[in-house]
């Protein structure tokens, strides 16, 4: 094996020179280069000419943290595997060769990580188990020795086992680890979302996901000058922690992922509880002024609670015109002065209903100066309250926040022009991920769908993307409808997805897409169609039987409907499905067009034959597909009522 190093420096000058003057005393063979990325943009070419190896520095122009710089460094190699080391490491003789031994022993192994110690020798304890909620408030909250004592934590820790031993572990720390190509190609990099921090629990997790071990290897062994900057009290370390905690718990949390698919609805939540608020913040801020110019007034103001009905009134009205405007669907605009104009349009109709209620209708006779004033204050509340929002939304999307992740789907030009737009789209909360189309040798297409649709549900995909070529066109689509059960929505784009007509949620990001599928938020399609079959025989079959005996008879079934009937209430087949394919082992059904239809049941009628004409086998499977993509239970009815309407001659 041959290997490529790569070190992120970040004003670590002096343990750096310590770093390349242990390798240059190690002399791994397998090692053929070192990449030193340069985050602090000083000078390193006198520390690159003394390694030994050659050296490539890369230098971003900025400090792009450690995920984006570990990143950089192994798009540069050109080695197979990548040994990832902290500047503040040093190798000791024999410790890369005792990793590649492991590598080559363990196949399954993505992550290999040596044992670590202090430079006095001592054990580090860089395996850890995966965090959960109490070790997260014990290793981040500063209670000193008593969090350490824990038991918690030392389970963490694993602090009872004595690290002399291989074997697989939840996660490593990402100060020294062995990487596989062939793992980077099917996980992934690291997420660049993570500044510093978190970013190795993530990678081991993703590798756990996809099928790779993360293994902790005690025949290797290296010293690590270890400095635990987030234990000190550090605003600039606190904030890199707890951003990276933030992160890690948004992506892996089953329950914020499942909140994260809800995303818009929770924002127009809070941007109406906001508005209610801001409203009722102007009419109490109206009233104190009211109240503190009292003296000047010939009548008294009546008391806070006379004006309980006026104020509910208003936070109707107001949020009414909000409403009647559009301004709960439309949640963004093009700049501060377009926000202005929309909000007063809406806060001065509400406002000039409110003033008009109170003379038309039968009300107290409410201070008019007060009434008048809340408009003002309104229009400020609001208009505060809505631009925070967006600039919390703005900001969290812009730090990886709120993001979306995009399987994309393809394996030609496109799809990489796609994968790099979306790279470019980060700031707009945007992750794309990528999936090997090409499964193992033999892979039948059930097994790639299937393949997919656990990558979907592991690596919490919300939008599956299809970018294909000409020639893949028909497997991609395929596969689409296959994914319409993993809970994500499954959107077209590329040059062909351009002939169709773009409507309102037709872009994902930067991309022109086309809607194929918006994920159902209940019963999967199975469920659905289930419960179609039960509404056909309950409320419709049983007044259709003549048309049904007939339907049967013209295309040559050997049903009776009574014998269609149980069939479908048994769940062996459904009133509209696919043709019985199975009864020629599928022949001439192209493998990408059974991998659509298997979801289907076979069908007592079939969508080609519905309207009494026979079709041939193409024009059978052409309308099958067509119907897969358009199923509802109000087609279903169409379909049955047509077919044994037709066959009735009714």
């Amino acid at each position: 094996m041959r290997v490529t190093v790569v070190v992120v420096h970040y004003r670590t000058r002096e343990p750096l020179a310590r770093l390349i003057a242990s390798l240059r005393a190690a002399r791994p063979e397998a090692v053929r280069e070192l990449i030193l990325v340069n985050n602090s943009g000083e000078s390193l070419e006198d520390l690159a000419a003394s390694t030994g190896l050659p050296t490539r520095v890369v230098t971003p122009g900025a400090n792009v943290g450690y995920a984006r710089g570990v990143n950089l460094g192994i798009r540069a190699a050109t080695e197979e595997d990548v040994l990832v080391l902290n500047p503040d490491v040093q190798v000791e003789p024999g410790s890369v060769e005792a990793l590649l031994r492991c590598a080559a022993e363990r196949p399954l192994a993505g992550i290999i990580a040596p044992k670590l110690v202090h430079p006095d020798g001592t054990l580090q304890l860089s395996a850890r188990r995966f965090y959960n909620g109490r070790t997260l408030l014990l290793r981040r909250l500063p209670l000193g020795p008593w969090a350490e004592r824990s038991r918690t934590v030392r389970d963490h820790l694993m602090a009872d086992w004595d690290h002399e031993d291989t074997r697989p572990v939840d996660w490593v720390l990402g100060a020294a680890f062995l990487v596989r190509r062939e793992a980077m190609r099917d996980v992934g990099l690291m997420d660049e979302r993570y500044f510093l921090y978190f970013e190795d629990v993530d990678w081991c997790q993703r590798m756990w996901r996809h099928g790779y071990e993360v293994v902790y290897c005690a025949e290797s062994r290296m010293v690590h000058e270890h400095r635990r900057a987030s234990a000190r009290i550090e605003p600039r370390s606190w904030r890199a922690h707890i951003a990276g905690l933030l992160r890690f718990t948004e992506k892996w949390s089953a329950i914020l992922y499942a909140m994260s698919q809800y995303r818009r609805r929770l924002l127009q939540a809070g941007t109406i509880l906001g508005d209610a608020l801001a409203v009722i913040a102007a009419f109490l801020a109206a009233y104190a002024a009211r109240a503190a110019v009292d003296p000047w007034f010939e009548k008294p103001i009546f008391p806070l609670a006379s004006y309980a009905g006026l104020l509910v009134f208003a936070v109707f009205m107001t949020m009414a015109a909000l409403a009647w405007n559009g301004l709960y669907r439309r949640m963004e605009f093009t700049d501060g002065l377009d926000r202005a104009f929309q909000v007063g349009r809406a806060v001065v109709q509400g406002g000039l209903l409110v003033l008009a209620a109170t003379f038309f209708f039968q009300m107290p006779r409410y201070s008019r100066f007060l009434v008048v004033l809340v408009g003002p204050l309104c229009f400020l509340a609001v208009l505060a309250s809505r631009t925070m929002i967006e600039r919390l939304a703005r900001g969290a999307r812009r730090h990886g926040f709120t993001f979306r992740r995009v399987l994309l789907l393809g394996s030609g030009d496109a799809a990489s022009r796609a994968r790099a737009a979306l790279e470019g789209a980060r700031g707009e909360g945007f992750e794309p991920v990528r999936a090997v189309l090409e499964g193992a040798e033999g892979e039948t297409p059930e097994e790639s769908a299937s393949r997919l649709q656990a990558l979907v549900q592991s690596e919490r995909v919300q939008i599956v993307c299809l970018v294909p070529e000409e020639d893949e066109l028909p497997r991609l689509l395929a596969l689409g409808m296959a994914l319409r059960e993993s809970g994500a929505a499954i959107y077209w784009a590329g040059a062909a997805a351009r002939l169709a007509p773009l409507g309102p949620e037709s872009r994902v990001g930067p991309l022109d897409a086309v809607l194929l599928y918006a994920p159902t938020r209940g019963l999967g399609l199975r469920a659905r169609k289930r419960m179609a079959d039960l509404f056909l025989s309950l409320l419709v079959a049983p007044w259709r039987w003549n048309g049904l005996r007939a339907y049967l008879h013209a295309h040559e079934e050997r049903l009776a409907p009574g014998a269609a009937w149980r069939l479908v209430w048994s769940g062996e087949r459904s009133w509209i499905g696919r043709s019985r394919y199975e009864a020629d082992r599928w022949a001439g059904v192209p493998t990408w067009a059974r991998l659509a239809l298997q979801s289907l049941r076979p069908g007592v009628v079939s969508p080609g034959a519905a309207n009494g004409a026979q079709v041939d086998r193409a024009g059978r499977l052409e309308s099958e597909l067509a119907y897969l993509s358009r199923f509802s239970l109000a087609e279903d009815l169409r379909l049955f009522l047509r077919a044994t309407r037709t066959a009735a001659g009714t």
